[in-house]
């Protein structure tokens, strides 16, 4: 059950997430924009390796393995990873 809520957080950070990636880019807003989309492709690719890591090495050191690390970047984009892009 608190899986299913983290995916709902997910989705609620995707609207903040996207204004702040491709603000101040002028000419190369297109490309960012279009590159930051295909990162939805890792809501196809990470829950894959997350599975197999978990079928390998139990499900709680899979999530440690494969998930955390993106929410740790996330953490880092949120604080202070999106000014590089500003600049």
């Amino acid at each position: 059950m608190l899986i299913a809520l983290l995916g709902l957080a997910n989705s609620l950070m995707w609207p903040a997430i996207f204004p702040l990636a491709i603000k101040g880019l002028s000419k190369y807003t297109k490309i960012r924009s279009a590159l930051l989309v295909t990162g939805i492709a890792g809501g196809v690719i990470l829950p894959q390796v997350y599975a197999l890591l978990a079928k390998n090495m139990g499900a709680q050191s899979a999530f440690l393995c494969s998930m955390v690390p993106c929410y740790v970047y996330i953490f880092y984009y949120a604080v202070s990873g999106h000014r590089s892009a500003s600049k």
